[in-house]
């Protein structure tokens, strides 16, 4: 399983004058968004995962039609990310070419400081001069912050119908750029806010890239966050209870050394719950975005009672690479090794689909020392690719609590293993998405709708003052949980 972790959707972002420099006009921009429609119905598997042929097809049309001669290199990219981001999946992403970066990041057109999203209401979390942390924003450049949210959340994409996970991500620091695909260059931000009863306005000149970063360095982080940044962690809680944290899968393939490592410290915390009769574990994949496999299938392994697959189905439009001229190869032989790689695990044509064949989905079984007593599992809205996988898995099971937020992975899916890139030949925008539509080796559960993430059985979200006061409620909860 090569599902790669949450951090490729991650973008960078050129100077839209290039739509100057490169005298685009209508023709061309037509040109590209037909490669691009192309590109996606030839190569991408999951394009009607969760929308029908017509619907997708009327999205197709729609967005063509906003094309004129008036189009910007920015309102370009939007029209294509509007299709992109209706179909739906967490390993999509669309780029400005890598040329421009230098151009945009110098610009002071960027917004100033970081903000997260609580309960469906923006707050500052940086202790600005002008805005106090904690304090809540109302609206932004006249915008309300309910249309401002909604208008810059689209840039990150979820699998299916989720939004937890795109509200979320404005708490990165990918934020700036997304205000700036969505409202264009500013040069200052006028910002309604409230603290403690108070309205007041205030008006922050726009920054530059390294700025924004600077900035978002010395935001606000709750300690219980600082204090979990391991890539893997086990503690006891008491002499009942175990914490295990895995906030990340991308440790490296089943013969790196982080794997080694990592399967050593997993069979030694097992023995150890067996071995002291452990009845309850706490596990923690709140910042699990994804990663390689087999880490999250062995830690499975460790949890379950029945013997499972990594996926029920996983098929690939093609073993061919489809049009080729826009293929964009990383290194060297990059698309004759992909097509020798995938008519060696997609070997089963059915109905035009290239299924997987079982030597590449083997049947697992549950560990000897896998865990028997009751799981508690921490998820939040950044879990995603492999995190949500194991996610899901975990949900289905019968000996399982889940506290927390809605993944923005998806319970009984996604289109994820491969990514490969295309290149838009005039505008040079870089699109990245993965080839294999895989359903999960999951139970349907009547919680959960299909193009659902991951959901809770205890929904918990903190408010802004639990936040600032370093309350983890969603751990506190678990526990309580556990005392009753």
């Amino acid at each position: 399983m090569r599902l790669f972790t949450i951090i490729f959707l991650i973008f960078s972002f050129g100077f839209h004058s290039f739509g100057q420099t490169k005298n685009i006009n209508k023709k061309i921009l037509l040109e590209d968004y037909d490669i691009f429609q192309s590109i996606f119905e030839e190569v991408n598997a999951g394009l009607y995962k969760y929308h029908s042929k017509k619907q997708i097809d009327s999205a197709f049309s729609a967005n063509r039609k906003l094309i004129n001669n008036k189009t910007s290199y920015r309102e370009f990219y939007n029209i294509v990310w509007n299709v992109i981001d209706y179909t739906g999946s967490s390993h999509n992403s669309l780029t400005y070419p890598d040329s421009l970066d230098k151009a945009l990041i110098k610009q002071k057109i960027f917004f100033p400081i970081p903000l997260k999203y609580l309960n469906g209401k923006l707050y500052s979390i940086s202790d600005s001069v002008q805005i106090p942390l904690g304090s809540e924003i109302l609206s932004v450049n006249k915008i309300n912050a309910e249309q401002f949210s909604k208008g810059v959340s689209k840039y990150v994409s979820t699998d299916g119908h989720n939004l937890t996970g795109k509200y979320a991500f404005l708490e990165t620091d990918w934020l700036p750029f997304y205000i700036y695909l969505a409202y264009g260059e500013q040069t200052d931000f006028t910002i309604e806010y409230k603290k403690n009863g108070i309205v007041k306005t205030t008006t922050l000149k726009a920054v530059d890239y390294k700025t924004t970063i600077s900035n978002y360095k010395k935001r606000f982080v709750p300690k219980y966050e600082k204090e979990n940044e391991d890539e893997y962690s086990f503690k006891y809680i008491n002499d009942k209870t175990g914490l295990l944290n895995v906030n990340t899968f991308a440790i490296g393939g089943p013969k790196s050394e982080g794997h080694k490592k990592y399967a050593l410290f997993l069979d030694s915390v097992f023995i150890d719950l067996k071995n002291r009769n452990i009845e309850n574990l706490i596990v923690d994949v709140r910042q699990n975005g994804g990663g390689n496999d087999p880490n999250d299938l062995l830690l499975y392994s460790y949890l379950t009672k029945r013997n499972f697959r990594e996926n029920i189905s996983a098929f690939t439009l093609f073993n061919s690479v489809p049009l080729k001229q826009y293929f964009v190869e990383e290194e060297k032989d990059e698309i004759q090794n992909l097509e020798k790689e995938l008519k060696e695990e997609h070997s089963i044509l059915k109905d035009s689909k290239y299924f997987q064949n079982d030597t590449f989905n083997k049947i697992w079984q549950p560990n000897p020392n896998a865990f028997q007593g009751k799981i508690y599992l921490l998820i939040s809205p950044f879990v995603a690719s492999a995190g949500s996988l194991f996610a899901s898995m975990v949900k289905s099971d019968n000996n399982s609590i889940v506290i927390g937020q809605e993944s923005l992975g998806g319970y009984y899916g996604h289109t994820g293993h491969i990514p490969v890139t295309y290149k838009l030949p005039n505008t040079e925008l870089l699109l990245t998405f993965s080839i294999v539509d895989l359903e999960q080796d999951v139970q349907k559960l009547t919680d959960q709708k299909y193009g659902d993430g991951v959901k809770p059985d205890y929904n918990i979200e903190p408010t802004i003052e639990d936040y600032l006061n370093n309350k983890d409620i969603v751990l506190e909860f678990a526990k309580q949980l556990i005392e009753k």
